[in-house]
């Protein structure tokens, strides 16, 4: 019964040793890790919220422009003509809370699935609204779809149109123009694209 008695009071020594030696490390590190942090420079991080929305609005049924069966047309006649289904309405609505700017893209997305005619072969023309008067923002231009996206967000694939900024609360429209270019030797063909927006408040 002694030697049961003697072999547990080695057990429990042997406990408190190892118990000890772990407690002293942990205590050992805890120290140098408060001495290491105290001696480093003191960082403050401030954390700023923007606050900005951008709102595409149309009124049609669909956010874009088709041609069907087009024929060769003259950039002259392509930029005035107001023919249905030649030109495609649509306003950029700018929402600033609490940031100071917002810059968007407006850019066009072709639906390859209904697009037969060539990129080349199109004629792009973007037009803003000042003072009840539509005015040039792109000049007849032929697609030309972008090989990366960009610093805002605009897709990889989509044609950039125009990038504004604006400083203040407002709402601007647009009108979109596309048609078959006079040096095509297609004839008949359809394009199709959509307008995108994308936004970033700063």
């Amino acid at each position: 019964m002694n030697k049961e008695i003697k072999g547990d009071n080695e057990l429990s020594k042997s406990f408190w040793y190892v118990f000890g030696g772990f407690s002293l490390i942990i205590i050992i590190i805890v120290a140098m890790g408060f001495f290491i942090f105290s001696k480093k420079d003191k960082k403050v991080v401030e954390e700023k919220k923007h606050g900005g929305n951008v709102t595409l609005n149309y009124s049609s049924n669909v956010k874009g422009l088709s041609i069907i069966n087009a024929l060769p047309t003259t950039d002259a006649l392509g930029a005035v003509s107001d023919l249905d289904g030649q030109y495609f309405d649509f306003s950029i609505k700018v929402d600033l809370d609490k940031a100071k700017n917002v810059e968007y893209e407006i850019s066009a997305k072709k639906i390859i699935k209904d697009s037969t005619i060539s990129d080349e072969d199109i004629r792009i023309y973007l037009e803003k609204e000042e003072s009840g008067t539509y005015t040039k923002i792109l000049a007849p231009s032929n697609f030309k779809a972008t090989n990366k996206e960009s610093a805002i967000g605009t897709p990889k694939g989509n044609m950039v149109l125009t990038k504004v900024k604006k400083n203040k609360s407002s709402v601007e429209n647009y009108r979109l123009r596309m048609w078959l270019s006079e040096n095509s030797l297609m004839q008949n063909g359809n394009y199709s694209v959509e307008i995108d927006v994308v936004g970033k408040a700063k």
